[in-house]
């Protein structure tokens, strides 16, 4: 696989970052934020809670500074963003993203 060009298009417009109980509270620890995860009636967290995105659709956590972005949580970042491009498509939409910064 090749290098990771930075792009960021992978923290931008992504469908659904679901967080398992522990990523939730990682992040919590990390950034001082709740994020208010729902509670059943036997007062068990639900996994699954979902990460929030800004209005433009960038990650709640991405930061860009003159064209370059950062992370605000990488190391804590959840699994899904630590094994990205994990899958078929995934990689597909990553090689499209560095030819096109490769022009």
């Amino acid at each position: 696989m090749e290098m990771c060009k930075k792009c960021a298009e992978c923290c931008k417009n992504y469908p659904l970052i679901r967080l398992s109980k522990n990523e939730i509270n990682l992040l919590e620890l990390s950034t001082g934020l709740h994020f208010g995860i729902p509670i059943n009636s036997k007062g068990i967290a639900y996994e699954g809670y979902l990460l929030q995105f800004k209005e433009n659709g960038d990650c709640l956590f991405l930061n860009e500074n003159n064209g370059s972005y950062s992370c605000d949580v990488y190391e804590v970042r959840p699994e899904i963003c630590r094994k990205y491009p994990s899958n078929l498509r995934q990689q597909e939409v990553c090689a499209l993203n560095r030819e096109k910064l490769s022009s």
